[in-house]
């Protein structure tokens, strides 16, 4: 699981205690801080679970080359994203392997719903199919709850190629759009995403929260 994160240790927490409340995998979770100035540091240094693996960086180069790194880190079979300020349900990853190890495809995404910082849920609604997803790539991000709905296989990742750092915007969506030229990716159709919606993501493509 690997956690990109910057000057957000009050959310980070809470997403953190979902990565590691998954049940039924082995997991690690590698905390990339992407050149905190808050209390990131202090609050990864009281978590005495060690899946944790914190990865520092002194200067910021953006959300692409945090996971970038915390890909370079990883030694699991699966790659998850789970970004800062989202949260999982606990069976979460284990459904998605589940289904991928039955129908052999190397990505997966589940359904989300948006929630405020108290975890009330704002909206929520069946993700779209595989095949719907795969279609509306070329027009819009069709995943939904983006990088943090995401499980790949290592290798399929490592095919695609790294996160483009010079995107500053859409750079799941155009890491999508690489990994299904490969191959569909397979679904989960239950909420197992919370992401949250506040005023320092504005990037969350709102529309689709109606």
């Amino acid at each position: 699981v690997i956690i990109p994160t910057r000057d957000r240790c009050r959310e980070l927490e809470l997403a953190v205690l979902s990565a590691l409340g998954q049940i039924g995998v082995q997991l690690e979770v590698l905390i990339v801080d992407d050149g905190s100035m808050d209390a990131t540091g202090q609050l990864v240094s009281r978590i005495s679970d060690p899946r944790v693996r914190y990865l520092r960086r002194t200067v910021s180069e953006g959300v692409s080359a945090a996971r970038n790194a915390g890909i370079a880190e990883a030694r699991g079979r699966w790659i998850a994203f789970l970004d800062d300020d989202d949260v999982w349900a606990p069976t979460k990853l284990a459904r998605q392997i589940e289904v991928m190890a039955a129908s052999g495809r190397t990505w997966s995404y589940a359904g989300d719903v948006v929630v405020d910082r108290a975890l009330n849920i704002l909206a929520g609604g069946p993700p779209p199919p595989p095949d719907e997803v795969v279609r509306s790539l070329g027009r819009h991000n069709s995943v939904p709850a983006g990088a943090s709905n995401i499980i790949v296989s290592a290798d399929a990742l490592a095919a695609a190629g790294p996160f483009d750092p010079g995107l500053s915007n859409h750079e799941d969506w155009d890491m999508w759009i690489r990994l299904a030229r490969a191959g569909p990716p397979d679904w989960v159709c239950s909420p197992l995403v919370a992401i949250s919606f506040h005023d320092h993501n504005a990037s969350r493509d709102t529309a689709a929260m109606i």
